[in-house]
C-alpha cells in the first residue's frame, strides 16, 4: 500500500518524537493510511489505546518475578489483551483490499513467533502515536480535532520543548524489545 506524502510527513514527525525508536515506520504508515482512506481515525485511536495498554502490561510483567502471584494475574491479562489486540488489527483491515489483508495476516496475525514479535512491536509503535496524541492535546496545540496523529507542523523532536512528558517517561512508555 502506497502512503500519501501527508502520512509520510506524520511518520517522520512521529519518528523524531520517538527518538527514532519506531520499530516499523512503514508498517505504521500503512495503518495511518488505511485509517485515512476509510475515514475512521477513531478505529486507529482505539488500536493505539489498546496497543499502549498491551505495551504497559508487558513492561509491568518484565518487572515481576515469574513465581509471584501478581505475575500470574498479569500473564492472564496479557494473554487476553494480546488476543483482543490481534482481533482489533484483523477487524481494522477487514474492509481492505485482499492483498493488504494478506500482508497484515502474514506480518502481524499469523501464529508464529515472528508475527507475535511484530504484533508487539506494532503495539509499541502505536504507544508512541498515542503518547504523541495525548501530549499534543495536553499542550493545547489543537491536534485533538485532527484525529490520532494531528498535523500541526510543530517540532516534536527530542529536546525541542514539545515533549517534556515523553523524555522522563520514554523508557516506561515503550518497552523497547530490541
Amino acid at each position: 500500500m502506497d502512503v500519501s506524502p501527508q502520512v509520510n510527513d506524520i511518520i517522520e514527525l512521529l519518528s523524531a518524537y520517538a527518538g527514532d525508536r519506531l520499530h516499523d515506520p512503514a508498517g505504521l504508515g500503512s495503518f495511518l493510511q488505511h485509517a485515512h482512506d476509510r475515514g475512521s481515525p477513531e478505529a486507529l485511536g482505539e488500536l493505539a489505546f489498546k496497543g499502549k495498554y498491551l505495551s504497559r502490561l508487558q513492561l509491568t510483567m518484565r518487572r515481576q518475578t515469574p513465581e509471584s502471584e501478581l505475575y500470574e494475574k498479569l500473564e492472564q491479562e496479557f494473554s487476553r489483551t494480546v488476543h483482543e489486540f490481534h482481533a482489533m488489527v484483523s477487524d481494522f483491515f477487514a474492509d481492505a483490499e485482499e492483498e493488504r489483508r494478506e500482508i497484515v495476516q502474514r506480518h502481524y496475525l499469523a501464529v508464529t513467533h515472528d508475527a507475535l514479535r511484530r504484533l508487539m512491536q506494532l503495539a509499541e509503535d502505536l504507544t508512541w502515536l498515542k503518547n504523541w496524541e495525548l501530549e499534543m492535546t495536553q499542550d493545547g496545540s489543537g491536534a485533538a480535532g485532527r484525529g490520532a496523529a494531528g498535523t500541526d507542523g510543530a517540532n516534536h523532536e527530542p529536546g525541542s520543548g514539545g515533549n517534556s512528558g515523553r523524555d522522563k517517561n520514554k523508557d516506561e512508555d515503550s518497552s523497547g524489545s530490541e
